[in-house]
């Protein structure tokens, strides 16, 4: 018998704390987005060159006309919440409670990007298809002119149909999965509603913005699950507390 007929056990693989370490992925994760990407594109397009615009307007006039206090108040609340500045904050409270209290740096990290590059992801559309918001001049009573002239899609509905998305991802397993995505897509057309009563968009805009932010979030689910964590067991503030 010698040395070789023995083999050292070998060290148990590390296992990532965090629900996310793999991302939910389609196996086409860069045709499917393009697919839907492409269906955006023409769906704006469309709304830009065609007679639409105009049915679309009429709905944004009656609903200009039957403003109640209560309501605008909430609306115009929606729109700071969800607004850049609210969005980042709403980021970065994710990843301090994430990393910091259940240290889970890479759900930290899974869920702020799954979140941001949906949201960011709509700005191609927003830049490409150049559409311009309602004229508030039109409107019987503008909650909220002063923004950026670029209407299709909504930022807000994308960014809420992001974190709802992101959030399942991370409850997906648990029991409260299923309310999470179900209320958060109740919410987000909610907040899609709210941007059409607000005045700032007109219906196609923030129907979009569903599949838009989804396209981003496929193509992003298929990044990460190929490149994220053979980058992120390298850095060592992440397996410090990542790994165990």
């Amino acid at each position: 018998m010698t040395s070789s007929d023995f083999t050292a056990p070998s060290a148990p693989a590390k296992t990532p704390r965090s629900r996310l370490a793999t991302l939910p992925s389609l196996r086409h994760w860069i045709i499917a987005p393009v697919v839907m990407s492409v269906a955006v594109f023409a769906l704006g397009f469309i709304a830009t060159t065609s007679g639409v615009t105009s049915t679309e307007l009429s709905v944004n006039q009656t609903m200009s006309t039957q403003h109640v206090g209560w309501l605008n108040t909430v609306s115009l609340a929606v729109e700071k919440i969800l607004g850049p500045s609210g969005a980042v904050v709403i980021l970065l409270v994710l990843i301090v409670v994430l990393w910091f209290l259940r240290r889970t740096p890479i759900d930290a990290l899974a869920v702020a990007s799954i979140t941001g590059f949906g949201w960011v992801f709509s700005l191609i559309f927003k830049y490409a298809v150049h559409r311009h918001r309602p004229d508030p001049s039109l409107l019987a009573n503008p909650l909220s002119p002063d923004m950026d002239p670029n209407s299709f899609p909504s930022g807000h509905v994308c960014f809420a149909v992001s974190l709802t998305i992101a959030l399942y991802f991370l409850f997906r397993h648990t029991r409260w999965g299923s309310w999470i995505l179900i209320g958060g897509m109740v919410a987000s057309g909610l907040v899609a509603i709210s941007r059409v009563y607000v005045g700032v968009h007109y219906p196609i805009d923030v129907i979009a913005s569903f599949p838009a932010s989804v396209a981003g979030i496929l193509l992003w689910c298929g990044l990460w699950n190929r490149f994220a964590m053979p980058i992120l067991s390298r850095v060592p503030f992440v397996t410090r507390l990542e790994y165990r």
